[in-house]
């Protein structure tokens, strides 16, 4: 559950991390003073030409003091502020023309700042990998000899390890705490301590929420203007939620601005309330938010690239009026120009054609993206649809019901339908885990495989609950390995993926058989688990498709379409796989093959 709460925050939190405005450690002289306060009080409002005077000012004045590095700082602060507001085209252009300013001026020693830039716009696009890398190098790049430079990329690692590995990032936000107590930068010592109460929410350790809370209360009521509201309002929250006010939290998370951080932390909170209906409706919310956002990014991308085609085509006119022109002077001259005109329109029109053409295949992927999306989002309804009303329609009918004091009815009756409300409330809360549980593992990168499992005692175990069950079908276990044999792996995780085999065969097999069987593949140097029945088996054409999220070859069959998807990804996480044996058609066969080591 906690990696499903990182995979739902990292990227909301980086929006307010990513919103810092490293200050200037001593100043110059009031001047200076006064135009940075502009700048950090409209960073974290939303007038943005008030920003951007504020930001212009400031960096006109540090030219002219011949504060080089301070200027291309303040140029990154404007960069943060676009992508505090979603506003990644424009970004990206901002980075790249601070890029070449800096090749142009010769200061290769600020480099690392449009390197950093980078990294940060791909996080909050979701590409943590690259943003990984780009923030890699710019710790290669910066100067360490230089403290302050660090500050804000150990708390640009912080946050991106925040969701995965959350001790890992308080280790780079001690850093940065560690390198601001020595520069003595009042402003960003209270922007860390209040992060730092996030980052201890993530990891659940309350006492360090307290902790962090209470420094980050005691420096507002110190500092005054010095003090870094940025996380004031996350702070408080984390702060309610650790101290179990769960109702006063989900007041307060009306108090933020961004709609989708309402719906993250309310999401959480209700989670940690066990409120799990809640939660789920919020996360659902939180989907459809997120999903309007990065329409709105993807309309900003398409319309930035408009511009600049239009602004080539108007170029390209301009060029070619000049041409006409002089083609008036002299035949010498006409034919130069002809020549050149030609020349440069040969070369303005294969750009453009480069550019058009890139950004016809980045359009293409976004199509294919929009329309994988569309067909998971009807799958999903659809499978929702029915598999949710219809428990909740039993629950509804008989609740009415048992409740009516008319309703004559004898103690059998109604402990059967009391029976049949429990089931339907059963089959709801399994189809939000199930939900829950694959949602956790798209955000896992590493699954922990320390227990030592007994391959027989297993298989024996996970089938003992189904024999049990009634009906025609019989079940059975063939362990074709030594009774000894054992392999390190995660247990709870194998269980469920056998669990989801065994499950899927009872629903498509009416009688006959299905066998469980452990054994050792020789050719793969793999340990494998099968489940063999003899019900309809698997229709041609559909290996692959059963394996996809929310894909049911029989709608009419309960579930909701996740259980081999489930399984599959698990069990790759596992270092193994899940695989159909096309080659057994006397019904379905599902092998689980783990690594041996």
């Amino acid at each position: 559950m906690i990696k499903l709460r990182h995979n739902i925050v990292t990227l909301f939190m980086a929006l307010a991390c990513f919103a810092t405005i490293p200050a200037q450690t001593q100043a110059k002289d009031d001047t200076g003073d006064r135009l940075l306060q502009k700048v950090r009080i409209t960073f974290n409002q939303n007038n943005e030409q008030e920003f951007y005077d504020a930001v212009e000012h400031y960096g006109n004045y540090l030219l002219k003091k011949g504060d080089i590095s301070g200027y291309y700082l303040n140029w990154k602060n404007e960069v943060l502020y676009d992508v505090n507001h979603n506003h990644f085209y424009r970004a990206m252009r901002k980075t790249m023309a601070m890029q070449s300013d800096m090749e142009k001026r010769g200061a290769t020693s600020e480099y690392y700042k449009t390197t950093h830039l980078q990294g940060i716009i791909y996080s909050l696009r979701g590409n943590i990998p690259l943003a990984h890398q780009y923030f890699e190098n710019a710790l290669k790049q910066v100067d360490h000899s230089q403290p302050a430079n660090l500050i804000s990329l150990y708390m640009d690692l912080s946050n991106i390890e925040m969701d995965t590995q959350p001790e890992e990032a308080m280790k780079h936000l001690d850093l940065a705490i560690e390198v601001i107590k020595g520069n003595g930068a009042s402003y960003e010592y209270s922007d860390a301590i209040g992060f730092k109460v996030i980052v201890a929410f993530a990891m659940r350790d309350w006492k360090l929420v307290n902790e962090a809370f209470a420094e980050y209360m005691r420096l507002r009521k110190k500092l005054g203007q010095d003090f870094s509201t940025t996380y004031y309002n996350y702070a408080v929250i984390c702060k309610s939620a650790a101290d179990e006010r769960y109702s006063d939290a989900i007041k307060q998370t009306y108090e933020l601005t961004n709609t989708t951080d309402i719906y993250k932390f309310q999401t959480e909170i209700y989670e940690l309330a066990g409120d799990t209906k809640q939660a789920f409706e919020c996360q659902k919310r939180y989907m459809a938010v997120k999903d309007s956002v990065n329409n709105v990014i993807m309309s900003e991308e398409m319309i930035g690239s408009a511009i600049d085609l239009k602004h080539a085509e108007e170029q390209h006119d301009a060029v070619t009026k000049k041409n006409e022109l002089l083609k008036c002077i002299i035949p010498t001259v006409i034919i130069i120009a002809l020549i050149i005109g030609f020349l440069i329109y040969r070369m303005n029109r294969l750009r453009y054609m480069r550019r058009l053409q890139k950004q016809n295949r980045e359009l293409l992927i976004a199509r294919d993206k929009c329309h994988e999306s569309e067909r998971m989002k009807v799958n999903f309804l659809k499978n929702m649809s029915h598999e949710i009303r219809t428990p909740l329609n039993v629950i509804s009918g008989y609740a009415q019901i048992i409740s009516d004091p008319n309703t004559l009815m004898s103690d059998k009756e109604r402990a059967d339908m009391a029976q049949r409300i429990t089931h339907s409330t059963h089959s709801i809360v399994r189809i939000v885990d199930e939900l829950l549980d694959i949602s956790g593992k798209e955000s896992i990168h590493f699954m922990d495989k320390t227990d030592l499992v007994n391959c027989n005692d297993l298989a024996r175990q996970v089938l003992e609950p189904f024999i049990d069950k009634p009906g025609t079908i019989q079940m059975m276990i063939d362990a074709q390995l030594k009774e000894s044999f054992c392999i390190l792996t995660n247990r709870t995780e194998v269980e469920k993926i056998l669990h989801h085999l065994l499950d899927n065969a009872l629903k498509f097999t009416k009688q006959g058989t299905i066998t469980l069987c452990t054994y050792y593949d020789k050719q793969d140097k793999t340990v494998c688990f099968s489940v063999t029945d003899t019900g309809c088996g698997v229709k041609e054409g559909d290996e692959e498709k059963i394996f996809e999220h929310f894909y049911k070859s029989d709608i009419y069959k309960e579930g909701i379409g996740l259980g081999l998807s489930l399984a599959r990804r698990v069990a790759r996480q596992l270092g193994g796989d899940v695989l159909l044996d096309s080659d057994y058609k006397e019904g379905g066969r599902f092998i689980l093959k783990l690594p041996k080591e």
